[in-house]
Order: C-alpha cells, then structure tokens, then sequence
C-alpha cells in the first residue's frame, strides 16, 4: 500500500504504536463500520448519478466517479477518467463536498447501460459481471461458461444465466 496518499502524521502516530494497539485500533474500527446506523447514514446519503470520491484500498489512493447502480449497501461507481466500474460498500466513499460541487460546473448524466458494454473478447471465465434482467432488477455475478454469443453467469444462489455480450457490464471488486 502507498504510504504517500496518506497523512504523514498518522503516519507517523500508527508507526510508533506497538503492534497491540495496532490490533485494538483495527477490532474498534471494524466494529464501528459494522454497525447498521453508520451504514444506512452512509446509504441515505447517496444516490445514482451522485459524484463521489472513494478510497482504492489496493493503494490507498482517493478517486472520484459517478454512482451507477445501488444496492442496500453497496454502489456500482463508474470512476472518472478511466471508465472502469467499481463495486464499493457505501460506506467507503462520500458525496463532493459544496466547494467541489461548484468546481464541477458540468452534470454527465450517468452512462447508459449499451455505452459501457462488454465484447466477447474482454469476457473470461471467472470475471465478475452485472446486467439488467428484464424486469430491470440489476443482476451481479460470476461468469462460469463463456459461448461464441453469450456467457453463463452464475449468480451464487444456484440460479444461473445465459446473457449476450453486449449487455454485461465488468465490475471491478475491492
């Protein structure tokens, strides 16, 4: 993990703490994430075509995107500049704040379901994926079998799908 996109004060503090109080800090943390007041506050305060900024725990780096899709407590983010999808908790990212919101004198409405499609090619086996079913419900799963038109999408309840290419979209799981 970069320890540059970080505070260099807390930094330094965590680095002089021994490694007990770096594991109590981490057991009162995690149960303060845990509990469902903090995570429906987070949540009620989202919404789909929200900009947000989020924290990529692969390196510690804060990026900015527009929420895509919502589930009860997660969100699907389409991050700027990339155009990669990112699956993230709702508590792990936060609105612009007013100041940033008048920087970005621009609203993108968010992008429609055909201009963030999927080629055949880019599809592998063992990919996570989501998709609209018809009913408009969004469907996140795994792809178990890949076909010349279609791949087989397991969805972890047993149930499984068959769904042209052009209609899955990747998710990118932190």
């Amino acid at each position: 993990m970069n320890s540059q996109a970080f505070d260099p004060g807390m930094i330094e503090a965590l680095e002089s703490a021994s490694s007990m109080q770096l594991y109590q800090l981490k057991a009162l943390i995690e149960g303060m994430l845990a509990d469902p007041r903090r995570s429906m506050t987070a949540r009620a305060s989202l919404h789909l075509g929200q900009p947000v900024q989020f924290v990529d725990f692969r390196d510690g780096q804060m990026r900015r995107g527009k929420i895509i899709a919502m589930k009860d407590t997660q969100a699907t983010v389409l991050e700027q500049g990339t155009k990669r999808t990112w699956k993230i908790p709702c508590l792990a990212m936060q609105g612009y704040t007013e100041v940033e919101r008048r920087s970005d004198q621009t609203y993108e409405p968010p992008p429609e379901p055909a201009s963030v499609a999927t080629g055949a090619r880019a599809i592998q086996r063992g990919d996570t994926v989501t998709f609209d079913d018809r009913d408009g419900r969004n469907i996140t799963g795994v792809v178990v079998r890949v076909n010349q038109r279609t791949a087989t999408i397991g969805t972890g309840d047993g149930g499984t799908w068959r769904v042209p290419f052009h209609v899955l979209r990747q998710v990118l799981d932190i």
